[in-house]
């Protein structure tokens, strides 16, 4: 049997222009060629140079007995649900099947508005994409409401079948797909830091139960990470194959496990490659590895960006977010004694924010961080937050295509959605319009801010200019020749 796995069009944030192809898909297709005699193909989208088009061509052309298409986050599933019809439509008997976190927490509402949809697979995919593809390929089609994990119509009515466990042992899961994919496609390069930086995954999950996260309660609140000498074999694949020696580790929580970061240090120390990284971690994380990072600096970290998100108490609480102000203030320092960038990520616009809080934390970080990712506060589907702010009746933009953190979803107490916008883009401005980043994009000793800098100075430069960055080949489907 052939299986055509689908990640659909979508369009790069202009200030970034960088893409990382699904790490669910990569694993699912590993999986499958590992434990089935099934072809498999990955069709990352974003990469086509006419996105709409090529992917009619290639899965009609394929004409595949069974197509999963993924959606790992709220404001990409416009495209993803877009695609989803344009694939029943030019292949009305393939089975369509879609899986990620947003499909995940939302299955009954997709599935009682998209009747071209035919299943979901709820939660981790890989051994439940499997188990369905062999009932598929058997004819065992009444069977397929046995297989754990599994949303689906039956009677008219939306039905889960029984939970499935996770996979204890990510170590037993295959090396990621990557000969799927065409690696030197341009959506792969990153702006500033050229074609030998790439992103991985190399956990699942997070440890916290914050009020705002979906990818908390689609890991039901567990971490599971791969071993330290796991995460290492993967980069010297990758560099060995594709010339990789830039790491972005996209996950929560790279340092979540003393252990596995330690074993990590170590077996990175032993293979002699040359690399550079950088990871998101939680502020008692760092604090705990505090000795550990003069070491991590020694072997190519040059950056973390640390989950701050608000010093101001109340909203803290509100998000269910277990640190305060004195815990940032000690991961920071911890950083910048060892000469590691320091990313401070801030959200704004919880229903007890001002813009006297919004400007106590700029003031916190704006001499401290060597940049701020400012984002506004989203509910998104299937977290607790959202659910909160449904019952009050404070949502005031329902097209999912804004929960991308950058559009304002609700208002605050004392702001509306405009308000929270304005000030978000204000603060934004005030923080990369100082002389110290504007003449580090020209001076800084430091080659990965000059590099960080001049994106962001390039970026500020066509807005202001109005000539903004246009997406070689996207369109939105309704610009399409399908449309």
């Amino acid at each position: 049997m052939h299986i055509v796995l689908v990640d659909p069009p979508h369009k790069l944030f202009p200030g970034l222009r960088m893409w990382t192809p699904s790490f669910g898909l990569l694993s699912i297709a590993a999986y499958l060629q590992e434990k089935t005699n099934f072809s498999a193909e990955i069709l990352d989208c974003t990469t086509f140079s006419d996105p709409w088009d090529e992917l009619v061509q290639r899965i009609y052309a394929a004409k595949p007995q069974l197509v999963g298409v993924t959606c790992s986050a709220t404001c990409l599933s416009p495209e993803a649900l877009q695609a989803i019809t344009l694939i029943k439509k030019h292949l009305p008997r393939s089975v369509v099947v879609a899986g990620g976190g947003h499909f995940s927490l939302m299955a009954k509402e997709v599935l009682s508005e998209v009747q071209e949809l035919d299943y979901i697979v709820t939660g981790e995919g890989e051994a439940t994409f499997l188990e369905l593809a062999s009932r598929i390929e058997d004819g065992d089609n009444n069977e397929i409401v046995n297989i754990p994990g599994m949303a689906f119509r039956k009677d008219g009515e939306v039905v889960f079948s029984d939970p499935r466990g996770l996979i204890t042992n990510l170590d037993s899961l295959p090396m990621p797909a990557y000969h799927l994919l065409d690696m030197k496609a341009d959506a792969y390069y990153w702006h500033g830091m050229g074609r030998r930086a790439f992103g991985i995954s190399t956990s699942r999950g997070c440890g916290d139960r914050c009020a705002y996260c979906s990818e908390s309660q689609f890991w039901g609140g567990v971490w599971r990470g791969r071993s330290g000498g796991m995460v290492v074999e993967e980069m010297r694949y990758l560099n060995k194959h594709y010339g990789k020696s830039l790491f972005v580790f996209n996950e929560n929580s790279f340092n979540w496990s003393r252990a596995r970061v330690e074993e990590f240090l170590q077996e990175l120390g032993r293979s002699g490659m040359r690399v550079d990284f950088w990871f998101q971690s939680r502020l008692r994380d760092i604090i705990r590895d505090a000795d550990l990072m003069p070491e991590f600096k020694r072997l190519g970290l040059y950056e973390v960006m640390l989950g701050v998100e608000s010093i101001n108490p109340q909203v803290l609480d509100h998000y269910q977010k277990k640190q305060n102000r004195d815990l940032a203030q000690k991961a920071i320092d911890i950083l910048r004694r060892n000469n590691i960038m320091v990313m401070t990520n801030v959200m704004f616009g919880d229903w007890y924010d001002s813009e006297e809080s919004l400007r106590e934390i700029f003031n916190f970080v704006k001499r401290q961080g060597d940049f701020l990712v400012l984002t506004i506060t989203t509910p998104l589907p299937g977290t607790r937050y959202h659910r909160e702010v449904e019952k009050q009746g404070l949502i005031q933009n329902r097209d999912y295509a804004h929960y991308d953190f950058m559009h304002p979803i609700v208002r605050s107490k004392d702001l509306s959605r405009d308000e929270v916008w304005t000030l978000q883009q204000k603060y934004l401005r005030k923080f990369y319009t100082q002389p110290r980043i504007l003449l580090g994009a020209l001076f800084n000793r430091n080659p990965f801010k000059r590099m960080a800098y001049r994106l962001i100075m390039r970026y500020v430069w066509e807005n202001a200019t109005r000539r903004p960055w246009q997406q070689p080949g996207y369109r939105p489907f309704e610009a399409s020749k399908l449309s």
